[in-house]
């Protein structure tokens, strides 16, 4: 072979080589750049608000949030605290909130008046037998039944709440008419400082200031909800707008029975309380040795029953009253 043709022979070899240097950059530039337009593809998160009081009766949103369960169903919720159970449904009919955790039959008496609201998601329980909710003596006094509360003071969170007409039924049972018994009401969190003064005889607190009030030397005497619940019964909900979009009331309902089946075991019960004290401002340490409270996964509202027939006994809402009601 002439030294001519091995030139030749070798220039083509190279400019096949460079050739294919350059398909392989090209290559590498597309597949680089097409990594963005995939990302760039997926829809934004949609952004909701979720009004609850600090307490672990409504605490399934804390997890759902900070677990992911939330943004696994395209949801970034922001949880708004409120001050007291007043403010929820007013938070969600104002449009200031999309979501709300409320009682069961708090959410019947708005719906018996009409209210353009409905349950979306199933909430806490109340297991009869479990301190999740009690009454508790201020220190130094001695309260152990009904009848000792003739002439006391009771402290609970606000007129015509669960805890209030769930303490009349408690008090109906004892042979103790609701006049016999001065209500005083305020935030949960709040009774705990005149209950400890002895300003109050006794209070209605759900955990985990329950907890805390007994560190500060009250002592447990009931579980009202007791005389209410003969079985397992829903306590809370979540509610939304009755005209709520179908598809973002169904994701967020499967975030929220999400977060219900991992907070239910009990495994997972120092995470969720580390969770739980962020939220309340509870030390995580004494939220570990609280009565911690179930949620259902599922939205079954029949078990909504005993509240329903609870609030209009003492005429909160019309006999007529049906637990699927709830969710029209």
């Amino acid at each position: 072979m002439s030294k001519g043709a091995g030139r030749g022979q070798a220039k083509r070899a190279l400019t096949r080589v460079a050739g294919f240097g350059v398909l392989v950059s090209l290559a590498v530039t597309m597949t680089a750049g097409a990594a963005p337009a995939s990302t760039s593809q997926n829809p934004p998160l949609t952004k909701v608000k979720v009004a609850i009081i600090a307490v672990e009766a409504a605490a399934q949103v804390m997890y759902a949030k900070d677990r992911g369960f939330f943004r696994k169903q395209g949801i970034d919720a922001e949880i708004v605290i409120v001050a007291d159970g007043t403010l929820t449904v007013p938070a969600v009919l104002s449009g200031q909130a999309q979501f709300a955790a409320v009682p069961v039959a708090a959410l019947a008496i708005r719906k018996s008046n009409k209210a353009p609201v409905k349950a979306i998601a199933a909430g806490a329980v109340y297991e009869p037998g479990t301190n999740t909710s009690v009454l508790v003596a201020a220190p130094g006094k001695r309260i152990t039944r009904a009848r000792d509360l003739v002439g006391k003071r009771v402290g609970l969170d606000f007129l015509n709440s669960i805890a209030h007409i769930g303490l009349l039924r408690w008090l109906q049972r004892g042979g103790v008419s609701r006049d016999d018994v001065d209500i005083t009401t305020s935030p949960f969190p709040q009774l705990l400082g005149p209950l400890t003064r002895g300003d109050i005889d006794a209070a209605w607190l759900p955990e985990p200031y329950a907890t805390l009030a007994i560190q500060r030397g009250a002592k447990r005497f009931a579980r009202p909800f007791d005389a209410t619940c003969s079985e397992v019964c829903l306590l809370t909900a979540y509610m939304a707008r009755a005209s709520i979009d179908p598809n973002l009331a169904a994701r967020f309902r499967n975030a929220v029975q999400a977060a219900a089946v991992w907070a239910n075991q009990k495994r997972n019960q120092p995470t969720s309380g580390r969770i739980l004290a962020r939220y309340t401002g509870v030390d995580a340490k004494v939220i570990a040795r609280t009565a911690r409270f179930s949620y259902a996964t599922r939205l079954r509202v029949r078990m909504a029953q005993p509240f329903l027939d609870l609030y209009a006994e003492y005429d909160l809402i019309p006999d007529s009253f049906k637990p699927i009601d709830l969710v029209r």
